[in-house]
């Protein structure tokens, strides 16, 4: 059976900086017509970083649309054009300050498939050197060095939530990365 829809109309209801929102009519495999309403959103990427203590650097980020502070690792969106491994090592070291000589790549995730197009690359970076953060003017985190334990406990906890950060540890943990 071909699951795909097709695509008969879009429609831009909103354009905004960072997003745009669609409302697009399709053709469903089973041939009625349904509308599907999504978010356009540019590539993102992740980086769990792991400094030469052992820790790993976890950012504390205020998230407005949650209205709490949200533990994360580094992330940031793709500037146009932008390579996603350039994304991570610019975000890296914009926010946190730490310079990576060892990135590798973990897997690329889907936030939240029924309703945006976003993808966010996850990288894993060690053999870090400390250098200067560079903040953007309207942005406010707090750094903080966690181990690979102190991480799982957070997750079962419930305080890590993040999807991004949770995809990032689960790909550590499937994968055997050599650092």
């Amino acid at each position: 059976m071909d699951l795909k829809e097709k695509k008969l109309s879009s429609e831009v209801i909103y354009k905004g900086k960072i997003i745009d929102v669609y409302k697009d009519k399709v053709l469903c495999p089973n041939g009625h017509e349904s509308y599907r309403e999504y978010v356009n959103h540019c590539k993102a990427s992740c980086v769990m970083a792991l400094l030469p203590n052992g820790k790993f650097i976890l950012e504390k980020q205020y998230r407005y649309p949650y209205d709490e502070v949200i533990y994360e690792f580094p992330a940031g969106k793709c500037d146009e054009g932008e390579d996603p491994l350039k994304t991570a090592t610019r975000e890296l070291q914009e926010e946190t300050g730490y310079l990576a000589n060892k990135v590798v790549y973990l897997g690329e995730i889907y936030p939240s498939c029924a309703y945006t197009n976003e993808i966010i690359y996850c990288y894993f970076a060690c053999e870090l050197q400390k250098g200067d953060q560079h903040l953007d003017e309207n942005e406010a985190l707090e750094v903080e060095e966690y181990t690979l334990d102190e991480l799982n406990e957070l997750v079962k906890q419930g305080v890590i939530k993040d999807a991004k950060t949770l995809a990032c540890l689960a790909f550590l943990n499937a994968k055997k990365i050599e650092y």
